[in-house]
């Protein structure tokens, strides 16, 4: 079990890009338990599934990526893009915008940008746009009365998506990177416990991502079910009694967006 989810570990990060970051990282020794592993299968299996419109429903970040000097259909410069920033090396420059996809309840979908629009079949975008949505078989299919668009679209992580298109005449491209806002925080880690006099002493390293709070959770049995010890703990330690028996722990990050995948498990014997 303990070099089945090596492999898994590394195979999930070589899988997704660099952008992919795993949320439990194991040491030499180290014992796996069911939880984290049936974690890690989760958040593969996730990620390698064909991308829907429903994974796009949210407010997201916008990195649009084009040509030095113009945008897409025309990078000669006779193109005039507002908002772009100066030119990375004569090959790319970007404009930062949101963009925000809802599900229309009736089978649609539908998108909404705040400041431009990355979404074109060519032109600049100087203008916020709205329109409709659909993806289908890895393409995001898009429409610009009486013309359509279809960009490649790439799933590099649950929070990160990748557009692109490259228009062969002008020989000019457009990238639209998508990174989702308002996310639950990311685990904790390295969770620790000892025992002393009845006394439990639970220790963990604080979550990256804006956690708020922390639901420390137990169970009595390997095959039980986690139930709350406390909730709303705002440090990285707690302390809980045992006195007979066996207990497994598992720590939770809390915030206003959500709740976090669990930290490592460990359990704690009295004597």
């Amino acid at each position: 079990m303990r070099y089945l989810s090596l492999l898994i570990i590394l195979f999930s990060i070589n899988s997704f890009s660099e952008d992919y970051k795993s949320a439990i990282r194991l040491k030499e020794g180290d014992v796996i338990s069911a939880e984290v592993f049936n974690d890690i299968l989760d958040r593969i299996e996730l990620t390698l599934k064909s991308v829907t419109e429903t994974d796009l429903v949210g407010t997201w970040d916008v990195v649009q990526s084009i040509c030095p000097t113009g945008g897409l259909g025309n990078c000669t410069g006779g193109l005039s893009v507002t908002g772009a920033g100066t030119a990375v090396d004569t090959l790319y420059r970007q404009r930062l915008d949101t963009v925000t996809f809802t599900d229309d309840g009736d089978g649609t979908y539908s998108f909404q940008t705040t400041n431009y629009c990355a979404f074109v079949r060519s032109g600049a975008g100087n203008s916020a746009c709205s329109g409709p949505y659909a993806v289908l078989d890895g393409r995001f299919i898009l429409k610009e009365d009486p013309v359509f668009a279809a960009y490649s679209l790439k799933k590099v992580s649950n929070t990160r998506i990748v557009l692109g298109t490259f228009n062969s005449s002008s020989g000019s491209y457009n990238i639209i990177r998508l990174d989702k806002k308002n996310l639950a925080p990311n685990p904790p880690t390295t969770l620790t416990a000892s025992l002393s006099s009845s006394t439990v002493s639970l220790s963990w390293t604080a979550s990256e991502g804006g956690a708020t709070s922390y639901t420390i959770k137990a169970k009595t049995s390997a095959t039980g079910t986690y139930s709350d010890v406390t909730t709303g703990n705002t440090s990285t330690t707690y302390s809980d009694s045992l006195s007979t028996g066996t207990k497994w722990y598992r720590i939770f990050a809390v915030n206003s967006d959500g709740t976090s995948i669990g930290s490592n498990v460990v359990s704690v014997t009295a004597p």
